[in-house]
């Protein structure tokens, strides 16, 4: 299952996403939630800890692979492994979320 939380800023898509991947972990279900915002807080929702938090590497950018054809046409395709990127850049939280971020302002990374 994939869930995607999207909306105008200040309307509780943090709050709403981070106790989401919480209930579901609680429920024995595998977790990766990973926080797109260049200011990331979904950390805090997840119960990690300030310091742990801080200490989070955003994804780096050049994770997508384009192509261009013969024809003109270009193909993007997604070019890590998954599982790869999740052991090297996920952290996990008290209840077995694990936590990704896309990239952070002023800490390298997608932001």
């Amino acid at each position: 299952m994939r869930i995607a939380i999207a909306g105008k800023g200040g309307t509780g898509k943090t709050t709403i996403a981070g106790t989401l991947a919480r209930a579901l972990a609680r429920t024995g279900r595998e977790v990766l939630a990973i926080d797109a915002n260049t200011n990331p807080n979904l950390a805090s929702v997840l119960g990690i800890p300030p310091a742990s938090a801080n200490a989070i590497v955003g994804l780096p950018r050049n994770l997508m692979q384009r192509t261009t054809h013969e024809d003109g046409t270009t193909t993007t395709k997604f070019g890590a492994d998954p599982e790869a990127l999740i052991r090297e850049y996920a952290i996990r939280g008290p209840d077995d979320v694990q936590l990704m971020v896309m990239g952070r302002v002023g800490h390298g990374g997608a932001g």
